[in-house]
């Protein structure tokens, strides 16, 4: 039920909160901002739109077409012209409208005349009025220029003029993914766009989830390491430092896995409880394994030392850190 004339309906999933976690910038040192623009929208947009989570992705400093038409007002008034007759002469004359049809035996055809002016010469040349032998058209009263709509503002990255194409992913998705497949849809449009025209990343909010990523493996790695080489040291027996080094792994992967089978994502929180937890494990293992080591030497079975070492009811004259928690 929607007119003719109208855009044909778009629907979007997009958060309204949502924030843009990566803008590309295109800057050019022979190209306008207009042609940067109009490349942003037709070549970079429409490749980065169809990447998989991606709500919507906007032109930022985006410059558009326009015809500005500047009028002299002494010359108006010399030949009595003002502005109303200018904005008729151009509802009059700049209009598409259907001419009639072409009919035959099985065909119809509708004709259509061009009449919408495209060029500054077309503008120029647009009667405005005449009276008679005399004609004025509006390059005798003013002047068309192509030029930006806005020319207030503009986006610029280091002191250079830009055009940025921001990308918003949908609710719940991976903004480590789409930065990976921004980054590869950027190379492979590389040899689509002109040589002249280059880019670079504005932002990129995912280098804070890879840093804290990348910390949680570091952390990992390094109590490993020094859990084996503390128990090893201390004790001397590698049959005991084989524990721990199976039961660390063991705990890390079957906390991802409940995490999995429960619907959690890895973000910064769950991050940050990986590093806690890891903290936890390596205090207790180191805790109760020389523990229960130290009641081994004293005679008992290594099934007794451990039953005695996590019994309640038992209370050791030395108190240790993990034996507090029960």
């Amino acid at each position: 039920m929607l007119p003719r004339d109208c855009d044909p309906p778009t629907v979007s999933k997009a958060d309204a909160d949502a924030m843009p976690i990566l803008m590309v910038a295109l800057h050019s040192d022979k190209r306008s901002l207009l042609e940067l623009s109009e490349l942003a929208d037709l070549v970079v947009k429409e490749q980065l739109q169809t990447i998989q989570d991606v709500s919507s992705v906007m032109i930022w400093g985006e410059k558009r077409y326009c015809m500005r038409l500047w009028l002299d007002p002494v010359k108006m008034s010399g030949y009595g012209i003002t502005p109303m007759d200018v904005k008729n002469a151009l509802d009059r004359e700049n209009v598409e409208l259907p001419s009639g049809t072409i009919e035959g035996n099985t065909t119809e055809l509708e004709i259509r005349t061009l009449g919408q002016m495209h060029t500054t010469e077309e503008f120029n040349n647009l009667v405005i009025k005449h009276d008679g032998t005399k004609v004025i058209r509006f390059s005798d009263v003013g002047q068309a220029e192509l030029s930006p709509r806005d020319i207030k503002s503009y986006m610029k990255m280091n002191g250079i003029p830009m055009v940025g194409v921001a990308v918003t992913p949908q609710p719940g998705a991976n903004h480590i993914n789409i930065a990976n497949a921004v980054y590869d849809r950027m190379k492979l449009m590389q040899k689509d766009l002109p040589e002249d025209v280059g880019y670079e990343y504005g932002f990129d909010n995912t280098r804070f989830i890879r840093a804290s990523i990348n910390e949680v493996k570091t952390t990992l790695y390094e109590a490993f390491v020094l859990v084996i080489l503390i128990i090893f040291l201390f004790l001397r027996d590698w049959r005991v430092t084989l524990i721990p080094c199976l039961v660390i792994p063991v705990s890390i992967v079957g906390s991802f896995f409940v995490m999995y089978m429960l619907g959690f994502s890895i973000n910064v929180l769950s991050m940050l409880a990986v590093v806690l937890s890891v903290g936890l494990v390596v205090d207790d293992a180191i805790v109760m394994t020389e523990n229960i080591y130290n009641r081994i030497e004293k005679g008992m079975t290594p099934l007794q030392a451990g039953a005695r070492s996590c019994s309640p009811s038992y209370r050791p004259q030395s108190h240790c850190s993990a034996c507090s928690y029960l």
